[in-house]
């Protein structure tokens, strides 16, 4: 069993798009997946139950509760996400009192609530996997006390590939603190386009920089995966022969091995 957070301090680079396409490849696997939406803008559980049910829900029915302190029954915040094999934490716009700037700084048991409360329900799940905000506030850091391992998805541009060393700092904030274990699994390449020269420079750049912490698969721009979500679907169930899904069922495999084997040595 393994809970990975997708982190990074940008925005807009795939890290809800990879969190919700990935947990429909691996509900394919047959791995029974949790997802939790970490985030207070609550994108992941508008893609998956759609933007008005996911703003009803009660927060004392979400993350909200368990960031508040009030120690809910797993019953209580966890519901079905419509796709099979898949169960959701939904996120609130509640937690934004949760995530302080400085959470290192926080008492130590807000820093490690998450990880407090995964405990009753870790066993029941193959993978537990966390959307969180795009930036590096108590949220996030929860998400990486947490962790087994975190994932930073970014673009092949020069803006999409910032806050990469932002990321790497806070980890070692975090290994040095509540969680020594906690590591990259790999530098996630998303919408990538080959017909870009900047693209495959970048790709280059990074690969260069970073060496086998980038993962071997890169995830395409491609239509299917916005399609997939407004159809409130994984792109493994709403297009399950196209590239994109595709590409999402070697990411699975490709996390899988990492997290059994570890990072692949530079031959």
């Amino acid at each position: 069993m393994a809970i990975i957070a997708a982190t990074n301090q940008k925005g807009g680079v795939g890290k809800t798009s990879s969190c919700h396409h990935l947990a429909g490849a691996l509900a394919t696997m047959g791995r029974r997946v949790l997802l939790i939406d970490d985030d207070p803008q609550a994108s992941l559980s508008q893609g998956l139950l759609g933007p008005l049910t996911a703003r009803q829900l009660d927060p004392s029915g979400t993350l909200a509760a368990i960031y508040r302190g009030d120690d809910p029954y797993p019953e209580q915040v966890v519901r079905p996400s419509g796709v099979d094999g898949v169960d959701l934490i939904a996120g609130s716009r509640d937690i934004n009192d949760f995530n302080l700037p400085r959470p290192f700084e926080a008492p130590y048991e807000q820093q490690t609530c998450l990880r407090s409360w995964l405990d009753a329900v870790r066993d029941d799940y193959e993978y537990i996997l966390i959307d969180s905000p795009p930036n590096l506030g108590l949220c996030t850091w929860a998400a990486m006390v947490a962790a087994d391992g975190i994932v930073v998805p970014l673009q092949a541009e020069d803006y999409g590939a910032q806050g990469v060393m932002d990321v790497q700092d806070a980890v070692e904030m975090v290994r040095a603190g509540p969680n020594p274990g906690l590591r990259i699994l790999g530098y996630l390449i998303t919408m990538y386009s080959s017909r870009k020269t900047v693209h495959r420079l970048y790709e280059k750049r990074l690969r260069e920089l970073y060496g086998r912490d980038v993962l071997d698969i890169m995830i395409p721009h491609a239509a299917d995966f916005p399609e997939a979500i407004a159809a409130r679907k994984p792109v493994t169930a709403y297009k399950p022969k196209g590239a994109a899904a595709k590409a999402i069922r070697d990411l699975a495999a490709e996390l899988e091995a990492r997290l059994v084997h570890g990072v692949p040595e530079v031959v």
